[in-house]
């Protein structure tokens, strides 16, 4: 709940199965069952119009879709079903092959009736990318469906009653539904058109190698940074007497430092070697027995599995290290060989051991690095220098929690976390210099920040529209300030004081979009080169 808010989460429609989220999805990389807004004419434009979805702008197709329509809304930068999109015949004209009518577009292009060819194609390239767009000076985000389009792919949905999937809340405010999985079937994910970081470059000898090694962590003491949510997706979570604290989003990427419980082998004791020489010694008097039917197989394994648990491990627990990125733990494992990921430099232990002397137990701080990559001429982000001198970066640490020896957990304030990185920077040169305080841009209720919106009838849209247009104040579709480089402000980063959950929305500006989406083209004819 949030400021006296009724809680409006969605119950679970009747047959689930059909729609559902997988335990991988992120909302900012999925698709949403959303019914049709206001249609409005994009000036200069015969073919498209123009409609809102969940803050967005989207084009249609001028007759496709009619105000109150369900309709499906995959966001940007989301890769969708390969089978969804050839049954649809919705890749483009080049990649038409790959249509379930590419006979007959084969047909009028080898008489050369190319526009008539392309009538029968879409507009999805070889990965299924869905990517914002611009029209007539207009920025189009995401993609809409007919529900049709989806039942076309799975005829189980022909029954589906596409009402149910709609929750409207106490006030009134109707809710999408959220999904990434369609009748057990991945149907959109996060366009990913390189391959992970984490694995890059590692050879699979050093893959397995990673997965025996011995694991510091304790379960319910450290833990990632969660997803920060789409601000236009979630607006309906504010009311005008909501407090609020407004950041900079920075353009980097990002770092956690903690000091929390982790194991530490210790020397085994005589009676443990023992044991485990003769634990080696039944294992492989096992292996060497020869099973011929499955379940003998499958009994063998299980009387390995319960050996290897009476292997004596011998650990201790206390407070030590533990350096991550956002999504790899990068000392984890004893003498790990994960090596520096991404940038060719571990920047994410070189924080680490800078920050660690520093932190009190349970303490953990979550922050960005932007400049360059320490000693090179390579920006930790593209264009996003942050007035760094070549090689040089800092870090600015947005959140910081406490993990008490239960696994208990308490979230510091913005404020809090500001008057901590003020007084890290004042202990030495080396933090001042390497530390920045999180921008502070607003702090305050929500009809405060912009007093003369009506708190009544369409507040919260008018207040999405003012907070991303904010040029004065926020920086929205300005330049960067702290960039030498004329690059956009990626955005804002909007809390809620005092909130019972660990979450924080994020405003990111069209100019930034935009340019990212370039990027992305970028690397998706990369890949196709590949």
């Amino acid at each position: 709940m949030h400021d006296g808010m009724q809680d409006t989460a969605r119950e679970a429609p009747a047959s689930p199965q059909l729609l559902s989220a997988s335990g991988d999805m992120r909302n900012e990389y999925c698709a949403k069952l959303v019914r049709i807004g206001a249609l409005l004419p994009i000036e200069g434009s015969e073919a498209w119009m123009q409609t809102v979805v969940e803050g967005f702008c989207c084009k249609v197709e001028r007759g496709r879709f009619e105000e109150g329509e369900v309709a499906v809304y995959c966001l940007n930068e989301t890769a969708l079903n390969a089978d969804f999109l050839r049954v649809n015949n919705l890749y483009e004209i080049d990649e038409y092959e790959r249509n379930a009518n590419a006979e007959a577009v084969a047909a009028l292009l080898a008489v050369g009736h190319r526009i008539e060819a392309r009538k029968l194609t879409g507009c999805f390239g070889r990965y299924g990318r869905v990517r914002m767009e611009r029209v007539e000076g207009i920025l189009s985000f995401g993609y809409l469906f007919k529900v049709d389009e989806l039942v076309r792919w799975k005829p189980a949905l022909r029954e589906a009653q596409w009402e149910c999937y709609l929750h409207v809340d106490a006030d009134g405010y109707e809710h999408s539904y959220n999904f990434d999985t369609v009748c057990g079937d991945l149907f959109v994910k996060a366009f990913e058109p390189r391959p992970h970081a984490q694995w890059r470059g590692l050879s699979k000898g050093k893959r397995k190698a990673r997965r025996v090694k011995f694991d510091r962590l304790v379960e319910g003491q450290f833990a990632f940074h969660y997803d920060t949510m789409l601000l236009r997706d979630n607006i309906w979570r504010f009311r005008p007497t909501t407090e609020v604290s407004i950041t900079v989003k920075m353009h980097g990427t990002s770092v956690i430092v903690g000091n929390l419980l982790t194991r530490r082998p210790t020397t085994a004791s005589a009676m443990q070697q023992w044991m485990g020489r003769r634990i080696d010694e039944e294992l492989r008097r096992l292996r060497r027995e020869k099973r011929r039917y499955p379940w003998q197989k499958e009994q063998q394994r299980r009387a390995a599995e319960r050996l290897e648990a009476l292997r004596p491990e011998p650990s201790v627990v206390e407070y030590g290290p533990v350096y991550s990125s956002r999504t790899v733990v990068k000392n984890r494992y004893l003498k790990d060989t994960l090596g520096p990921g991404f940038y060719e430099v571990d920047i994410w232990s070189e924080y680490g051991r800078l920050l660690y002397p520093h932190l009190d137990k349970g303490m953990t701080v979550y922050g960005e690095i932007c400049g360059y990559v320490t000693g090179r001429d390579m920006m930790v982000m593209e264009g996003y220098d942050y007035g760094c001198a070549v090689g040089e970066n800092f870090m600015v640490p947005y959140r910081i929690t406490e993990t008490d020896a239960k696994g208990r957990r308490r979230e510091w304030s913005v404020a809090e976390v500001m008057a901590w990185t003020e007084a890290m920077r004042r202990r030495s040169e080396e933090l001042g210099r390497r530390l920045r305080v999180l921008t502070l841009l607003y702090s305050g209720t929500m009809e405060a920040l912009y007093p003369d919106v009506p708190t009544a009838g369409r507040w919260h849209e008018m207040v999405l529209q003012r907070l991303a247009s904010d040029h004065e104040r926020m920086g929205m579709e300005e330049p960067e300030p702290l960039c030498h480089n004329a690059v956009p402000r990626e955005g804002v980063v909007v809390r809620i004081v005092n909130d019972a959950e660990s979450e924080a929305f994020k405003l990111k500006s069209d100019a930034f979009v935009e340019r990212e989406t370039l990027l992305m083209d970028q690397a998706e004819a990369a890949a196709k080169q590949g």
